[in-house]
């Protein structure tokens, strides 16, 4: 049996900052719903959508320290009346972040406003980009004040509409972004009846370091499973019968994944589908056991390999 296992999906809290529209809404969700690959059951990231009166036309800064006295001190997002037309969100630093920039900061790199006592680090980014950049920041890839200085927001104001939001101009619902290392599962397979094994030295030479073996879901359970053959990385070759950690990419035109986002009723929880998962494919506890040191080695690689194409498509657009 052919298991995709549900890596975890970094969580994060939205807030909007005007009375929360249908359309608002709606950007979001979808932008999170090409953006994480949600339709294929295993979001790298979601949200949930919070609309408070007491947000309202309160500043960004007023926000985060609302929120900080409350306890919430992490990164969130914010939502306002240009995020349909521009569509794109505030992702807002933690206070924290915030102070330890100002450790680093030199002259001529940030404007300061009187009443502020520390400077807020946020970032107007497009929709769909969002759950990359927060999950490739939070592993250490890159950072806001990185990306903004890149983006010619420097000096940086903390007052500015950045209405030239951060793209990383990346097709999320093209089938071969789907299928390169952006949309891998990771999963679990028997070695034999559902995986097929190589030693060709020009196979494991793609790898670093070189493994002794390498191993694919075999035509049959590839396409059963909605993914595509693709070679992974292995320590050591599995008898016949064991259990084997791979991953491959999501094959888009699989009946399996539903094509867009269900967005008939308009009286859904204001929860953006991110987290829209195939019931009949949630691993048990004891099945989630079986994944091995590979399939982390082989996660690690992936957001690697995206943090890589994240530096290669800003190195592209300059």
């Amino acid at each position: 049996m052919v298991i995709i296992s549900h890596t975890g999906a970094l969580a994060l809290q939205a807030y909007s900052t005007a009375h929360l529209t249908l359309e608002m809404k709606r950007t979001v969700q979808h932008g999170f719903y090409n953006g994480t690959y949600a339709r294929f059951g295993d979001p790298q990231a979601t949200v949930t959508i919070h609309d408070r009166p007491d947000f309202h036309a309160r500043s960004h800064y007023d926000i985060r320290n609302i929120l900080d006295s409350e306890g919430m001190e992490d990164t969130f997002l914010l939502i306002d009346e240009k995020t349909p037309e521009l569509d794109a969100i505030w992702l807002v630093k933690p206070t924290s972040y915030s102070r330890a920039e100002e450790e680093d900061e030199q002259p001529g790199d940030v404007i300061h406003h009187p009443g502020e006592t520390f400077t807020l680090w946020h970032g107007h980014i497009r929709t769909a980009d969002v759950p990359t950049l927060a999950v490739i920041w939070s592993i250490g890839c890159g950072d806001l004040t990185e990306t903004l200085y890149s983006e010619d927001y420097h000096p940086y104001d903390p007052h500015d509409p950045q209405d030239r939001p951060i793209n990383l101009t990346i097709d999320w619902a093209d089938p071969q972004v789907a299928g390169s290392e952006w949309g891998h599962a990771y999963l679990t397979a028997t070695s034999g009846s559902e995986v097929e094994w190589s030693t060709d030295i020009a196979l494991r030479q793609e790898f670093s370091p070189e493994p002794p073996a390498v191993a694919r879901l075999t035509a049959e359970a590839a396409r059963e499973s909605g993914l595509r053959q693709y070679w992974s990385y292995q320590e050591r070759i599995i008898p016949p019968g064991g259990s084997v950690s791979l991953t491959a990419p999501y094959d888009t035109e699989s009946p399996i994944w539903p094509i867009g986002f269900p967005d008939d009723d308009p009286s859904e929880p204001a929860m953006a589908s991110g987290a829209r998962f195939r019931a009949d494919r949630r691993p048990s506890q004891d099945e989630l056991l079986l994944i091995s040191t590979t399939q982390q080695r082989a996660q690690e690689n992936v957001l690697q390999a995206k943090c890589r194409r994240v530096e290669l498509q800003k190195a592209g657009d300059r």
